[in-house]
């Protein structure tokens, strides 16, 4: 019996260290998982602090391209409007050489006969002289006539 009761004993002591083996590796375990946990928290809380500063900064980039795109919108619609007025002008200035090109037209017509009317002139003077000259010529002849009759 004693060798039973010695054996009962040393069973029963023996489980302890085991025990205590077994919560040692399991608290190892656990601070070994909860050390990965920490270091993963870490890198994902680096991670999204610097996706949430590259989300600022893009942010800040967005609002000035939208500032210059309002920039570049206005000053399309000033060129628009002043290409208006320029096609305006230039419509004003075709009108305008068009009138002064019926102007011309209608001031040398005008010269035309002006010069037509200087040149039926011109013949009928030249016509009168030659009808002057004739009567002329008629008197002096018919003087002569007459003084030779008297004479």
């Amino acid at each position: 019996m004693a060798l039973t009761r010695r054996a009962n004993r040393n069973v029963s002591t023996s489980i302890w260290p085991g025990f205590v083996d077994a919560m040692t590796a399991l608290l190892l375990v656990l601070m070994f998982v909860l050390t990965i946990f920490m270091v993963v928290q870490f890198v994902l809380r680096e991670t999204i602090s610097g996706q949430e500063s590259e989300l600022d900064i893009l942010h800040a980039r967005v609002a000035e391209l939208a500032s210059a795109l309002g920039l570049e919108q206005d000053r399309n619609a000033e060129l628009a409007a002043e290409v208006g007025m320029l096609n305006a002008n230039i419509a004003s200035a075709e009108v305008n050489a068009q009138r002064q090109s019926a102007l011309i037209a209608s001031l040398t017509s005008q010269v035309a006969a002006r010069e037509a009317e200087l040149a039926d002139a011109q013949s009928a003077i030249t016509a009168f002289e030659a009808q002057v000259a004739a009567l002329i010529a008629a008197r002096d002849e018919a003087v002569a006539t007459g003084e030779t009759l008297t004479a």
